[in-house]
């Protein structure tokens, strides 16, 4: 049975998620498109990691995280390639947003790669828009900026 739940950065089956994460990106775009933060820095900041586990295994992972310029951001959306297909990504998202609501949050954002069609998919069904460039990141032709107003 899947649950989706509040964990830390800390959390070995958070880190190795995210793990497979980067090196999933890694191949996709260069290291100048990738605007993925360290977990390390994550933790400098307001941040909910939430895990996505089945009977006790890390299959899908996402974070809320709040920058030092205030705007609340969906980061490190990942759901194991074996495990995908089930709306676990959805049901994170949903979580995400949940807390966000909890914390009376007015918007939310994310960016994405050009390249992830069913990440986009996902998020536009969630509710979100594409928008213009927000926040610290630099015009991008491999990102693709999205929003969603809580209000």
């Amino acid at each position: 049975m899947l649950t989706i739940n509040l964990t830390t950065l800390q959390d070995p089956q958070f880190i190795k998620l995210v793990s497979q994460l980067d090196a999933y990106q890694s191949v996709l775009y260069p290291a100048e498109s990738d605007y993925s933060i360290p977990l390390e820095e994550m933790a400098n900041n307001e941040h909910y990691p939430f895990i996505a586990d089945i009977e006790g295994v890390g299959v899908g992972c996402g974070c809320l995280y709040i920058g030092d310029n205030g705007l609340a951001e969906i980061k490190r959306v990942y759901v194991n390639p074996q495990f995908r297909g089930q709306r676990i990504a959805e049901q994170l998202m949903t979580a995400v947003e949940a807390q966000a609501r909890r914390l009376r949050l007015p918007r939310l954002y994310l960016e994405t790669g050009v390249d992830h069609q069913a990440a986009i998919g996902l998020y536009q069904k969630c509710g979100f828009m594409i928008t213009e460039r927000f926040g610290d990141y630099l015009d991008d032709p491999l990102s693709v900026f999205m929003l969603k107003d809580l209000q």
